[in-house]
């Protein structure tokens, strides 16, 4: 039977998951539906067997509730970083949600960040600690967080609160090339794209029912020891870090009890693996 896949926000994550789910040795039979803002996007959706939508926050809903109806849905849509003010976008988050229980959607899958714990903690933190939000993007995600556990009742969810990501294309060591940084004693927490797709593969085949889950590696090294590593590997100016020498510091992120409710060892267990992997 076919597995309809809804997902909001086509871009970089979602163009991994598109092409896990539409390869041959995928464990799912999917139709994938994506939205985009861009109509060179829509182009290429369609050469790869996307049923692309225009659409953008706040847009009508109905063309995209057409496919809702016992759909999984994967909202994608991260707000702009440097935004301070982001009432507007919680509410159409919402609204986009309301809309799609109204339309039947049988599981929705929110992908949310471990921002929303803050930066202020140096606690190890598990998927039942309490949020700390600092930032306006931590803020509006716990506020669509909170509604999805409003809508218990009404329909199945899952929380993912992912670490920052990194993939064989993207790696932050590149941005931070050659720059002074401050504290290099802070704790990296980091996932992998291969496992983020694993993760989403098994949530959207066996979902688990109103669940918050995190991805995350499972090793936290210091910023300004493990930025400096892969810059060297990648052959790039090394970044110079303050602090580095001092006792580690910042939040780790625990996700063991997630990936073994999801049955999986992540491949990139080891922050120091991800800069190996070759596109």
């Amino acid at each position: 039977m076919q597995k309809k896949i809804v997902i909001t926000g086509y871009g970089w994550m979602a163009s991994y998951l598109g092409n896990a789910l539409l390869s041959s040795d995928s464990p799912i039979n999917a139709h994938v539906v994506g939205t985009t803002r861009s109509d060179d996007k829509l182009v290429q959706m369609s050469e790869h067997n996307i049923t692309g939508i225009k659409f953008a926050l706040g847009d009508d809903t109905s063309q995209l509730c057409q496919h809702m109806q016992d759909a999984t849905f994967i909202i994608n849509i991260p707000p702009g970083r440097r935004s301070t003010q982001l009432d507007g976008f919680t509410q159409q988050v919402i609204a986009l949600i309301n809309d799609a229980v109204s339309a039947n959607v049988a599981h929705i899958i929110f992908v949310s960040t471990t921002s929303v714990y803050g930066d202020s903690t140096n606690e190890t933190l598990t998927e039942t600690s309490v949020p700390a939000p600092e930032t306006a993007s931590a803020r509006a995600h716990i506020a669509i967080e909170e509604h999805l556990t409003s809508l218990a009742s009404k329909v199945n969810y899952t929380v993912l609160r992912l670490a920052g990501l990194v993939g064989p294309d993207r790696h932050p060591a590149r941005s931070l090339s050659g720059r002074e940084l401050p504290a290099g004693n802070k704790r990296v927490n980091l996932v992998h794209i291969a496992d983020v797709v694993k993760g989403l593969l098994a949530v959207i085949e066996t979902p688990l029912h109103q669940s918050t889950l995190h991805l995350c590696s499972m090793l936290h090294p210091k910023r300004g020891e493990y930025y400096s590593r892969a810059a060297a590997a990648l052959n790039l100016p090394l970044p110079v870090f303050s602090d580095t020498e001092f006792e580690a510091m910042g939040k780790v992120i625990d996700a063991s009890a997630s990936w073994r409710a999801l049955n999986i060892t992540p491949a990139f267990s080891n922050p120091d693996d991800m800069y190996q992997a070759k596109p």
